[in-house]
């Protein structure tokens, strides 16, 4: 090995050390705008037909899939938070990435014995409020999926 040769080997390491972390950035970032998109879905359930939201609400409330979505929640808010940078909106999204996190958080708080109720007064206010949520949800869906889109490709 030519001593001139020497200074391109780390180099060329730390360039594809830098393209692997994109890779994984990417994937990381992919997942995120698969989640939103699925936020998304769950949103026009809930504006197409009110009674599927409210049921998958009601469906969701046992102990072990009350916990489930709490550690759901709590990760997908720091996933995003981990993609803000490479996100199309990293400071907005370092912002909305709370939301799930929070209330991820919160959700324990509520309690198993509390979340029936909860879900009960809020399937009693009629269709109009499901809907308004509906459409909360889904626009949140829709940023996440929206700041954490891949990069077009040229063609």
């Amino acid at each position: 090995m030519c001593i001139h040769e020497l200074p391109l080997a780390p180099a060329k390491a730390v360039a594809e050390l830098r393209l692997v972390r994109k890779r994984e950035r990417d994937a990381v970032k992919t997942l995120a705008f698969v989640i939103g998109l699925c936020i998304i879905a769950v949103g026009a359930v809930g504006i197409l037909a009110p009674s599927g939201l409210i049921w998958i609400a009601q469906h969701s409330i046992a102990p072990g899939e009350l916990y489930f979505i709490a550690a759901f929640r709590v990760a997908f808010g720091l996933l995003l938070l981990s993609v803000a940078s490479a996100s199309r909106a990293p400071k907005t999204l370092r912002v909305v990435a709370f939301i799930p996190l929070v209330a991820g958080i919160a959700t324990p708080f509520v309690g198993v014995e509390r979340a029936p109720a909860i879900i009960e007064w809020w399937s009693q206010q009629g269709s109009g409020v499901v809907r308004v949520t509906a459409v909360l949800v889904l626009a949140l869906g829709g940023f996440f999926a929206y700041a954490c889109a891949p990069a077009r490709r040229a063609v």
